[in-house]
This record gives structure tokens, C-alpha cells and sequence, in this order.
């Protein structure tokens, strides 16, 4: 990953230097001060993984009175992103309650509640979101299986699974399903991960393959894909990798 372009996990959870710079578009819309500017500026920031920057305007964007559930969507997603728990759970209730919708948030409510170890909440959030179609319904059971395989709890959501389900892009998510119905073989499906190109699908299918071998016993080698994945740093904002990495540090009482 080049850190000029995309900023770093060290840079937004650490103390490391930002090395990214704003480009012309960014530039000229920090000269304005509309809802819609800084709406696309903390976009733009998002999409260099500068979420701290993001959340700034964001929070200048709400400063013009919206109305709009997706902007605490957004910005509830940058403060996540930065482990700032408390100020994304406020984001993501604000967004419930302009939109009159308790299930326009409960997926993120469920990575919310996950990445705290509070694994029941986060099934009860993640079946907020059925019914859905098959490509969104393939990454609710990838989450609801582990959060059932973490948690120790009851597993109702391997019935839902249907072998012609229409996934669409979402293969990792049903790769590691697989392994958690014990379809597909832990190891061979690490070593497809292992090849894949895409640094997106390979970091969702290792965190699920990871947790299937943790549900087998098999600690060093679940410990050991985790490592692997998190070598994937191109893609680091995205939650299986932030979930890993949140293992790691758990482990490390960090």
C-alpha cells in the first residue's frame, strides 16, 4: 500500500504520520462550507482511509442542520473505523431516529457489539437486517456463525444457508460458510485465500477460516492466518481486517 496515497492503520489508530496529501478536488471543497461539500470531502477522506480527517467533516456537514440518516451511517462508520465506540453508537441512534427505522443502523450495530466481544447483541443486530437478498444474506451468516462459534451460542442461521444461493461478488463470505458448515476443508480453503489476488476477498475468507479452525482446536494455525491476513494492509479499514487485528491486540491485553 502506498502510504502517500492511502493512509496507514499506524496513522489513524496510532500515532503515525499521515503521509497523504489532499488532492485538487479536496482542496477546493475545504474552500467551501455547504452540506454537500463536506459531505464529499469526508467521502473523499474516507476513501484514503483518513477517517480522522472524515470525521471532521462530517461533523462540519451536520453543522448545517441535516436531516439525512446516511451521514451518521457515515460518520458513525469513521468513528467505528477509529474504535471511538461510544461516539458511533450516538451516530448510528441518530440515523435510526431521523429515519424512523431501527434497521437502517442494525448491521453496523452488529459490528459494533462484535468488536466488543458482545457476541449475543451482535446476532440479535445482524438478524435486524433479514430478510435481505442472498448477497447481503451470505454476510449476515458469515457474521452470525462467528459470532455463534465466538460467543458459544446457539447456531439457527446454518439452515438458512442454500447451496444456489445468488451471491454475487460476495464469494469470500461464502468460502469461509463453507468451512463453518464443514462443506469445504479448513486448509484447502486457506490455501485458495492464500492465492487469491484480491486482497479484500482473501482478508474475509482468512478471518472466517481462522475462526473455523479456532472451532476445531486448532489455535496456532487460526493465530497464524490471522498474521497472514493482516499482511494484507492494502485493505485495512475493512472489518474482517479490523476484526483480526482487534483479535491480536485482545490476545496481547492491549
Amino acid at each position: 500500500m502506498d502510504e502517500r496515497t492511502y493512509a496507514s492503520l499506524e496513522s489513524q489508530l496510532g500515532n503515525a504520520a499521515c503521509l497523504c496529501a489532499d488532492t485538487e478536488e479536496m482542496l477546493a471543497l475545504r474552500q467551501k462550507n455547504t452540506y454537500e461539500s463536506q459531505v464529499q470531502l469526508g467521502n473523499l477522506l474516507s476513501g484514503q482511509y483518513r477517517f480522522r480527517e472524515a470525521v471532521e467533516a462530517y461533523r462540519l456537514a451536520e453543522k448545517a442542520g441535516t436531516e439525512d440518516p446516511m451521514l451518521y451511517i457515515r460518520l458513525g462508520g469513521a468513528y467505528l473505523t477509529l474504535r471511538y465506540f461510544e461516539e458511533a453508537k450516538k451516530a448510528y441512534a441518530r440515523s435510526c431516529m431521523l429515519s424512523g427505522n431501527e434497521k437502517t443502523a442494525a448491521f453496523q450495530m452488529g459490528i459494533w457489539n462484535y468488536l466488543q466481544g458482545n457476541y449475543k447483541e451482535a446476532t440479535e443486530a445482524f438478524s435486524d437486517v433479514l430478510p435481505c437478498e442472498d448477497e447481503m444474506k451470505i454476510v449476515i451468516l458469515y457474521w452470525n456463525m462467528i459470532c455463534s462459534i465466538r460467543g458459544k451460542l446457539p447456531n439457527p442461521w446454518k439452515d438458512m444457508y442454500q447451496e444456489e444461493m445468488q451471491v454475487g461478488h460476495h464469494t469470500a463470505y461464502l468460502t469461509a460458510v463453507k468451512v463453518f458448515l464443514g462443506k469445504l476443508s479448513a486448509h484447502a480453503a486457506l490455501e485458495e485465500a492464500r492465492q487469491d489476488q484480491d486482497d479484500l476477498n482473501a482478508v474475509i475468507a482468512m478471518y472466517g477460516i481462522a475462526i473455523g479452525l479456532e472451532a476445531c482446536g486448532e489455535k496456532e494455525a487460526a493465530e497464524e492466518t490471522r498474521k497472514l491476513l493482516l499482511q494484507r494492509r492494502s485493505v485495512w479499514p475493512c472489518i474482517s481486517y479490523l476484526a483480526a487485528w482487534n483479535d491480536i491486540k485482545r490476545e496481547k491485553g492491549s
